[in-house]
């Protein structure tokens, strides 16, 4: 019989397989429109300033080694970071946590933004923060 299971706990299984002998029948959503208590945004928590640190430095490794390596930069742009300060936290068998930020170049000179990434993390429980998904709001045009 198939359990079920919340969507997050589906992205979880699927992004970090803890189950060896999984089918593909589990994985499947039954309904996808239908929501689950433990997706339900239950609390906002706050974010201390080491693990702020912590995912700028997960979000600038990931994005260096798969996203800007293939864009063209002008050199007198500036990288920069915004992270909310919140986290949305949903309950469940187990807390996930997921929080936005934006990776930006600007111009070093006038300070506009020239190009802007939407970058997703999630942390299950008491695990690390994890990049969950990558999105060019305002990409350069290449």
């Amino acid at each position: 019989m198939v359990q079920k299971q919340g969507f997050l706990m589906r992205i979880r299984q699927r992004l970090f397989g803890n189950k060896a002998n999984e089918t593909a029948m589990e994985l499947l959503i039954e309904d996808p429109e239908q929501s689950f208590e433990e997706e339900i945004v239950h609390t906002t928590d706050k974010i201390d300033l080491s693990e702020q640190l912590q995912m700028i430095r997960i979000v600038d490794e990931y994005t260096g080694q798969f996203v800007f390596p293939r864009i063209v930069k002008e050199p007198s742009w500036d990288k920069g970071f915004a992270l909310q300060n919140e986290v949305f936290v949903t309950l469940g068998d187990e807390p996930v946590y997921r929080s936005n930020m934006e990776v930006f170049f600007q111009d070093s000179k006038t300070g506009e933004r020239k190009s802007v990434y939407l970058v997703s993390l999630v942390r299950f429980a008491d695990d690390n923060w994890r990049v969950f998904q990558v999105k060019g709001v305002m990409p350069l045009l290449e």
